[in-house]
């Protein structure tokens, strides 16, 4: 199933080991997206390398070398329910499938509100690798009752907080301890 733009029918993303789909974004590039599965954790791993050191500051707000084994398995569990994530993916050069994206959230417990985290590969970013992902991981977290969004946002990622704007995203946006604390309704 191919998809163009930021409406989907993403049905098949709702749980585990169901198809992927395939979208493309800016410049003619060809994404699959699926849900993550545990053993995507050595492409998280192999993503993380491709990231730069500003990219993985602005995701994991450390200056992280490496991706941490426990940290990697932590974020390739998911229930598909209070904690999801997708992620897109291409071909690498030697025909194996690479990640260039994950988005996720991580629900509040008892509550309608989930975290959103998104990180890109840099050769993959302004490109609309990111608002492709958040737009189907709105449309996931509805399905799960989730009604509202919070991140948190270093104020010089200038390139995250654009996007948020775009997507329409920021209603309300409150600076605290260095950082942007973001709440919008998904």
């Amino acid at each position: 199933m191919r998809h163009a733009g930021l409406v989907y029918t993403y049905q098949a993303m709702s749980a585990p080991g169901l198809p992927e789909i395939q979208v493309e974004v800016r410049g003619g590039l060809f994404l699959n997206v699926r849900p993550i599965r545990p053993e995507d954790e050595p492409l998280l791993q192999e993503a993380f390398s491709r990231m730069s050191e500003r990219s993985v500051y602005f995701r994991f707000f450390s200056p992280l070398k490496r991706l941490p084994e426990e940290l990697a398995q932590r974020l390739a569990l998911v229930d598909y329910k209070d904690r999801f994530a997708l992620v897109a993916t291409t071909p690498a050069a030697d025909g194996h499938e690479q990640i260039v994206g994950v988005a996720r959230y991580d629900r509040a417990p008892g509550t309608d509100t989930a975290e959103v985290a998104l990180a890109v590969v840099d050769d993959y970013q302004r490109r609309g690798v990111g608002a492709t992902l958040l737009g189907l991981l709105a449309q996931v977290a509805r399905d799960h009752d989730i009604r509202h969004f919070s991140l948190v946002v270093l104020p010089e990622n200038q390139t995250m907080l654009a996007l948020l704007r775009r997507l329409g995203w920021i209603h309300k946006a409150t600076l605290r301890g260095g950082v942007y604390e973001i709440e919008f309704e998904v």
